[in-house]
């Protein structure tokens, strides 16, 4: 067995961008995923390795790590689904991505970043008015985060409101409310292209943007 840290992969993938070489760093990942132990889980490894063969334009290979990684049902970070939509796509198998998506939206996640995810891979698809909706819920969870833990934030105002998943829920911490809050500028960025996209005028989430720019 081998012992691997969160650190050991940051580091890997560090070399990577470097060198460019995505095919080497997929194949060491790979091989790491069946001898993993200790600081990491098998099936965030095996989802490392999916990213590097889509990085290096195997898209076929990426979709057979991440179907791993779900597999495994270990922890990792985000939702191994997003990422196999993402390949799905690449591979003109759309359906097939579309009913990943949905699949994610009827789980009602509680993570912002699953909602970029998915936002990002529909903006990239061409799809303003998914990656709107979904740019959308993912801020409605930060901001439910926020109201629950200071009681205060934005509530309402959009002209296509969208639900705010799990809000009775959530359980935040003060952890919980600064790594979401991390997420929200990425968000809401995204929700303003696809807005320009759609060709809609400014609402009260772009202002909150403007404000997050204003203050960073």
């Amino acid at each position: 067995m081998t012992h691997v840290t969160e650190d050991d992969l940051d580091d890997l993938e560090f070399d990577t961008l470097r060198t460019g070489d995505h095919i080497s760093a997929a194949r060491r990942l790979s091989e790491l995923a069946e001898s993993v132990s200790g600081g990491v889980s098998r099936a965030n490894v095996l989802l490392r390795a999916g990213e590097q063969w889509q990085h290096a334009g195997d898209h076929g290979k990426a979709a057979e790590l991440y179907r791993k990684a779900l597999d495994d049902g270990g922890e990792t970070y985000g939702d191994p689904r997003a990422y196999l939509a993402d390949a799905l796509f690449e591979l003109n198998r759309a359906d097939e991505a579309r009913a990943l998506v949905e699949q994610i939206r009827a789980d009602r996640p509680r993570d912002p970043e699953v909602y970029r995810a998915v936002a990002e891979v529909l903006y990239a698809q061409g799809d303003a008015t998914g990656a709107h909706e979904w740019a959308t819920s993912g801020a409605d969870v930060i901001l439910a985060l926020r109201d629950r833990a200071v009681g205060t934030g934005i509530g309402g105002g959009p002209d296509e409101p969208a639900p705010t998943p799990g809000a009775d829920t959530l359980t935040p911490g003060p952890d919980d409310v600064a790594l979401a809050e991390d997420s929200l500028e990425a968000l809401l960025r995204l929700r303003y292209r696809a807005r320009i996209d759609l060709g809609r005028s400014e609402d009260d989430y772009d202002a909150l943007l403007d404000d997050l720019l204003k203050n960073s």
